[in-house]
Order: structure tokens, then sequence, then C-alpha cells
């Protein structure tokens, strides 16, 4: 791989990243996460159109973690898991260094917290949106500032290391 081809692949990385920021945002105008001035103390389980809507950003969340690590797969890797378990899979693939490719993506303390939002993708994905926990999404959005914090930090600590593993190219 060349810098100029990881170029690309490390500005689709920090797209992503630009996305789960962008839904943080989201959740904190609206007063939703702990320590933002409006924040609600508690979501009413009878809110299902919120809570809904909730389920929906951090669905939504995953869903640019989980791009991130399959652009990292299919380019750096060649292989991207399959099989019914390949959400997991990926996951955990992206904790392991690779000697001679790359460098662990993410921590595997990271990679378990974002296990809780797969694992809730999974659950949002497979059940009407009235009968989401209240509870469950409250959880959530407690651990998703800290979370994304970590993933932001540890993509560009990767892209970083990226860039200084990859040989520089010759002059033409």
């Amino acid at each position: 791989m060349t810098r100029k081809q990881f170029a690309v692949i490390a500005s689709r990385l920090r797209q992503e990243l630009r996305n789960t920021r962008l839904l943080l945002d989201e959740l904190a105008r609206q007063g939703l996460l702990p320590g933002t001035r409006r924040s609600l103390v508690t979501l009413d389980p009878r809110d299902s159109f919120r809570l809904r809507a909730i389920g929906s950003i951090l669905h939504d969340f995953y869903v640019a973690a989980e791009n991130i690590f399959e652009t990292v797969a299919r380019n750096l890797d060649d292989l991207s898991p399959t099989g019914p378990e390949w959400h997991r899979e990926l996951l955990r693939q992206m904790t392991l260094s690779v000697p001679g490719i790359r460098p662990a993506l993410l921590t595997t303390e990271t990679a378990d917290r974002l296990d809780e939002f797969r694992a809730f993708r999974q659950v949002f994905r497979n059940v009407y949106g009235f009968n989401l926990s209240s509870q469950r999404l409250q959880e959530l959005l407690r651990a998703l500032p800290d979370t994304v914090s970590r993933l932001e930090e540890e993509v560009n600590e990767f892209i970083a290391d990226m860039q200084e593993i990859l040989p520089e190219e010759p002059l033409r």
C-alpha cells in the first residue's frame, strides 16, 4: 500500500469520525447527554417516539464505527469476516495487530465498550420501537461521549501510526 492509497483510506476514516461527532452533537442539542444544560434526568418509558429517535441515533453511531472497521478490513487486511457472527468478529479483528500489515485499530477496552453498542444495534433492528428499554437507552447515552472520544483517539492514533510505517514513495 502506498501513502497515497492510505491517504484515501484515512480520509474515509476521518469522515466517519465526523459523522459520530455530528450524532453526539445532535443528542446534546436535544439535552439527551449527561452534563448538557437541558439534560434529561430520566427518559419516560411511555414516550416511544423519543425512545425510537434516540435508538436510531445510537444505531447510527455503531453503523459509523462499523464503517471504519469495514474500511480497514477490506482495504488493509484483505479479509472481512463472514457468517452469522461477522459483526462481532469484525469488531474483535480491529483489536489485532497484524505484523507487517497494520497495528491494532482499537484497544480491547474500547472494543468492549463498542460491543455494547453493537449488541444494542442488533436489538434495535429486531424489536418494535415501543419495546425499547428506556433504562438501556440511558445507560448507552451515558457511555456514548466517552466511547466516541476513545474511538476518535484510537482511530487518529492508528492513522498516525500507519503514516509512520508506510514506506516513502519513490520520486518520479
